[in-house]
Protein backbone atom coordinates (compact mmCIF):
# COMPACT_ATOMS: atom_id res chain seq x y z
CA UNK A 1 0.00 0.00 0.00
CA UNK A 2 1.27 3.32 -0.82
CA UNK A 3 1.58 5.88 1.49
CA UNK A 4 1.03 9.73 1.26
CA UNK A 5 4.91 10.60 0.42
CA UNK A 6 5.14 7.81 -2.18
CA UNK A 7 3.61 7.95 -6.11
CA UNK A 8 0.55 5.90 -6.54
CA UNK A 9 0.24 3.13 -9.67
CA UNK A 10 -2.28 2.03 -11.50
CA UNK A 11 -2.54 -0.73 -13.90
CA UNK A 12 -3.72 -0.49 -17.33
CA UNK A 13 -6.45 -2.97 -17.81
CA UNK A 14 -8.50 -3.45 -21.41
CA UNK A 15 -11.86 -4.83 -21.70
CA UNK A 16 -11.95 -6.35 -24.97
CA UNK A 17 -15.57 -6.50 -26.33
CA UNK A 18 -17.80 -8.74 -28.11
CA UNK A 19 -18.68 -6.36 -30.52
CA UNK A 20 -14.93 -5.48 -31.38
CA UNK A 21 -14.70 -2.28 -28.86
CA UNK A 22 -12.18 -1.88 -26.57
CA UNK A 23 -12.52 -0.03 -23.48
CA UNK A 24 -9.44 0.86 -21.61
CA UNK A 25 -9.54 1.19 -17.36
CA UNK A 26 -6.77 2.10 -15.10
CA UNK A 27 -7.24 0.44 -11.50
CA UNK A 28 -5.07 0.57 -8.41
CA UNK A 29 -2.15 -1.36 -8.39
CA UNK A 30 -2.48 -2.08 -4.51
CA UNK A 31 -5.62 -3.96 -4.50
CA UNK A 32 -5.60 -7.45 -4.23
CA UNK A 33 -6.20 -8.90 -8.11
CA UNK A 34 -9.57 -10.46 -6.64
CA UNK A 35 -10.73 -7.23 -5.15
CA UNK A 36 -10.79 -5.62 -8.39
CA UNK A 37 -12.09 -5.86 -12.02
CA UNK A 38 -9.98 -9.42 -13.00
CA UNK A 39 -11.31 -10.51 -9.76
CA UNK A 40 -15.17 -9.54 -10.51
CA UNK A 41 -14.62 -10.87 -14.44
CA UNK A 42 -13.35 -14.22 -12.95
CA UNK A 43 -15.90 -14.99 -10.42
CA UNK A 44 -18.90 -13.53 -12.17
CA UNK A 45 -20.88 -13.31 -9.22
CA UNK A 46 -21.67 -9.79 -10.45
CA UNK A 47 -23.45 -9.12 -13.66
CA UNK A 48 -21.96 -6.06 -14.15
CA UNK A 49 -18.17 -4.53 -13.71
CA UNK A 50 -18.29 -1.25 -11.97
CA UNK A 51 -16.30 1.72 -11.65
CA UNK A 52 -15.55 5.80 -12.08
CA UNK A 53 -14.77 8.65 -9.90
CA UNK A 54 -16.28 11.29 -8.40
CA UNK A 55 -17.19 12.92 -11.54
CA UNK A 56 -17.73 9.69 -13.65
CA UNK A 57 -19.13 6.27 -13.40
CA UNK A 58 -19.17 3.42 -15.94
CA UNK A 59 -21.18 0.10 -15.69
CA UNK A 60 -20.83 -2.76 -17.99
CA UNK A 61 -21.99 -6.12 -18.33
CA UNK A 62 -20.28 -9.30 -17.61
CA UNK A 63 -21.66 -11.42 -20.15
CA UNK A 64 -20.49 -8.35 -23.07
CA UNK A 65 -16.84 -8.83 -22.48
CA UNK A 66 -14.81 -11.36 -24.37
CA UNK A 67 -11.79 -10.99 -22.24
CA UNK A 68 -9.36 -8.63 -20.25
CA UNK A 69 -5.91 -7.89 -21.08
CA UNK A 70 -3.83 -6.45 -18.47
CA UNK A 71 -1.42 -4.06 -20.33
CA UNK A 72 0.94 -2.01 -18.02
CA UNK A 73 1.19 -0.17 -14.96
CA UNK A 74 2.02 3.59 -14.60
CA UNK A 75 2.86 5.51 -12.24
CA UNK A 76 -0.01 8.03 -10.60
CA UNK A 77 -1.48 10.82 -13.15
Amino acid sequence: MSTPNEPKYYQHIELHMKNGEVVHVYEDYDIPVEDGIVGDFKKKKKKYIEWGDLFVGYVIPLDQISFIAITDVRQGF
